[in-house]
């Protein structure tokens, strides 16, 4: 155990099986805790870079693309009752079912290389998946497209354009949706600060039923998509990372030789059809220089409960013992400043080498990651989680 001082504190039980830590005060003393832990791998094959939904009472994750007995899935994705146990989908045949089957024109499919899904509900239903992938115009680079869906299994169907594609600067990848909610919905768990703690526990059940009107109470995966992840409406953004180390000076991961090139993770504005730009383009981290790796990645912004934003990332190169799942917070709105506050999972803890690729619900709990079986990046295998973000004053892991 270990001290530090900070506003806000992520806690992560480090375990491949269930650890009970020391109860802990939750936000404004309001209702009980529950255990936080790490479990996994869930998923033993080659899953990376994993999202994370929950959807009427179903868990599912998308991951970066994979290639078995000859046969490339785009989009793979998996699902879970219980967020515990978790199976890959496939199809009839017994190849995986593909979320992205069909990719569009900007995508070269000679060397199909599709990243780092994420996939959000918009306020009018439709699913909307934001993914990367290797563009015709430069094959050694990538950049962020988008696709959608009216059911969340697929098949999405992708816009004809990319989204976001700065070839100059290394190109784009690993976007995430975030909705900047202005009114908190139940199913926010233990803590909120609110007299329906229970609420977590109906609307994760499925059981909808919370006996409120339609201005407060109604949370993800009930009648409404507009209480989609954490409240009703709000801003959507989407943060992604500039691929900078891939026109790098060579080095790790191609951008530890100087002048180490900037590969910021930016935070852009969209519609409310979660596609469609708006406005100014903020920059919310950038790599430190070679203690990075020269590089941060795999954004996954949250607001907790009180308001406070969280970006998880990565930092160091994917293929090291040096990658790392990081996270900085903001006290002072979305644009930041923000200060990082981890690593949170390093290599070496409970035996994971390389852990990183995380994604975080809105709920600011449930958490997603991969890490590599044994020593090498070409399985990398998919863990869950619980974590917690409190304000008692304290980091225990």
């Amino acid at each position: 155990m270990f001290t530090l001082s900070s506003p806000l504190l992520l806690l992560l039980s480090l375990s491949l099986s269930f650890r009970e830590v020391f109860p802990l005060p939750s936000y404004g003393g309001h209702g009980p805790t529950e255990p936080v832990y790490e479990l996994g791998p869930v998923i033993s094959t080659n899953f990376p870079d994993p999202c994370i939904v929950e959807y009427k009472g179903m868990w599912y994750s998308f991951a970066t693309s994979t290639t078995n007995s000859g046969v490339v899935t785009n989009i793979q994705i998996a699902q879970s009752t219980d967020f515990k146990t978790w199976n890959v989908i496939l199809n009839s045949d017994g190849t995986e079912r593909d979320a992205l089957p069909t990719a569009p024109a900007w995508v070269n499919m000679t060397a199909p290389n599709t990243w780092a899904p994420d996939v959000v509900q918009v306020d009018d239903g439709t699913f909307v998946m934001y993914y990367s992938a290797t563009t015709l115009q430069d094959s050694t680079k990538h950049c962020v497209g988008a696709a959608t869906s009216k059911t969340i299994l697929g098949p999405y169907r992708p816009l004809p354009n990319s989204l976001f594609c700065p070839l100059a600067q290394g190109g784009a990848i690993d976007a995430d949706g975030f909705k900047d909610w202005t009114r908190k919905s139940s199913g926010w768990g233990y803590g909120d600060g609110k007299a329906d703690d229970s609420g977590w526990k109906n609307w994760h059940g499925g059981n909808h039923n919370w006996g409120k009107d339609n201005t407060w109470g109604i949370g993800w995966g009930s009648i409404s998509p507009k209480w989609s992840e954490g409240g009703y409406t709000g801003q959507r953004y989407v943060s992604y990372k500039v691929d900078g180390n891939s026109i790098g000076h060579g080095g790790i991961c191609g951008n530890t030789v100087a002048p180490i090139v900037p590969t910021p993770i930016l935070l852009q504005a969209v519609a409310a059809d979660g596609v469609t730009p708006q406005g100014t383009t903020y920059t919310l981290l950038d790599n430190n220089g070679v203690s990075d790796d020269g590089l941060v990645e795999a954004p996954s912004l949250v607001k907790s409960a009180s308001g406070e934003y969280v970006l998880f990332f990565s930092s160091g190169c994917y293929s090291t013992p040096n990658y790392t799942v990081n996270y900085a917070v903001s006290s002072n709105g979305i644009k930041g400043p923000y200060q990082r506050k981890g690593p949170l999972l390093v290599t070496g803890d409970d035996g994971l080498f390389a852990p990183g690729g995380a994604d975080v619900l809105w709920d600011a709990r449930h958490i997603v990651f991969h890490a590599d079986l044994g020593n090498t990046s070409a399985v990398r295998q998919m863990y869950v989680g619980e974590i917690q973000v409190t304000w008692d004053g304290t980091v225990l892991i």
